[in-house]
């Protein structure tokens, strides 16, 4: 079995009932769970929407099945075989599975380009509103510099300030989009990073009527990351959090270690919150650049939060929960050597 489990494949054997009777390591690290856990389980719930036939490996055509794993969908490819004894009779089937990746058809790869290419075109934009937006500004000043305290030509200027604000932020998001800070990797505490953050939240969580939760793993490793810009992205998801609950309600805020045999491990933060939840034809969008529900929103900071994360090799993933609201979880991996301790 040792063999099988040094493969970079997925290996499962069913019996005659299409039961797994065997997973190897590949295929347990992939889907995030303890070994054994699978056996007993039904074949049809490893493999979504396989048919009694081709479980039985009755029918040879690879087919593509997607899973949940580690927070994100994974397609995998397989096929399988059936096993037979010495008579013939068949004794039961191994199916052999690899994970197809996302830039395999291109597509993925497409969407980076497209995204590179978006994010060039918003720097361009940005810059050259900028400058005339500036103008505009002092001259809107100066104009109500000239009005009698009292004027109510004051207020209509004080609107124009206030849009002029608006449009300065959105610029501000597009070239934090386009050209990001560059990351400062260090040994990161993110315990330490989620209370200032926290800390930062204490008078708009009152506000909001939203109560705090903090479930904090014990000797949660140092992740190599930038806390500022760490702290950017759980403020961004925290604020979220507290717009998808305009009547109040609760935040969860958990760390935990997915270990694995043969992988890296990973760190876990979720955000969980009570509110609305994303909408399901939603969901695959809410990462993607200028998409946002809320009309003051510029739809940037999750794809900035993404593109800060992704920089020290993490991810970002986002579920609706089965008792409502949703799940926002950020995932560093584990560096290999266990850095120092932050400075203070």
């Amino acid at each position: 079995m040792q063999v099988l489990d040094a493969l970079e494949q997925g290996v499962v054997a069913l019996d005659r009932e299409r039961k797994v009777t065997y997973t190897n390591r590949w295929i347990e690290d992939l889907l995030g769970l303890e070994p054994g856990a699978l056996i007993g389980t039904s074949g049809s719930r490893l493999f979504p929407g396989a048919d009694a036939r081709w479980l039985k490996g009755a029918a040879r055509e690879p087919r593509e099945f997607k899973l949940e794993a580690e927070g994100r969908e994974t397609t995998l490819k397989a096929e399988a075989m059936s096993l037979r004894d010495e008579d013939g009779e068949v004794m039961g089937s191994v199916i052999l599975a690899e994970a197809i990746s996302e830039t395999e058809d291109g597509e993925f790869q497409k969407k980076i380009d497209r995204l590179v290419s978006l994010g060039e075109l918003s720097a361009y934009v940005a810059h050259e509103i900028r400058n005339p937006l500036t103008g505009i500004r002092t001259t809107v000043q100066f104009v109500g510099s000239k009005f009698k305290p009292r004027d109510p030509r004051r207020e209509d200027l004080d609107d124009v300030i206030k849009e002029l604000d608006r449009i300065e932020q959105i610029i501000t998001g597009l070239l934090m989009f386009a050209r990001p800070p560059a990351a400062r990797p260090q040994p990161c505490d993110l315990h330490q990073v989620l209370e200032k953050t926290l800390a930062m939240l204490e008078l708009q969580l009152i506000d909001a009527q939203v109560s705090i939760d903090r479930e904090w793993a014990d000797d949660l490793p140092l992740v190599y990351a930038d806390p500022d810009l760490t702290q950017q992205v759980f403020l961004n998801l925290c604020l979220n959090a507290l717009q998808a609950m305009p009547e109040g309600g609760a935040l969860r805020v958990a760390t935990v270690v997915r270990r694995y045999r043969t992988r890296r491990s990973m760190v876990d933060i979720s955000f969980t919150d009570t509110g609305v939840g994303i909408p399901r034809d939603l969901i695959e969008k809410i990462f993607d650049p200028f998409f946002t529900t809320r009309s003051t929103g510029t739809g940037l900071g999750l794809p900035i939060s993404v593109q800060i994360v992704r920089e020290v090799g993490g991810v970002i993933t986002a579920k609706n929960n089965a008792g409502g609201g949703a799940t926002f979880r950020v995932s560093f991996p584990v560096p290999a050597e266990p850095p120092g301790r932050p400075e203070e």
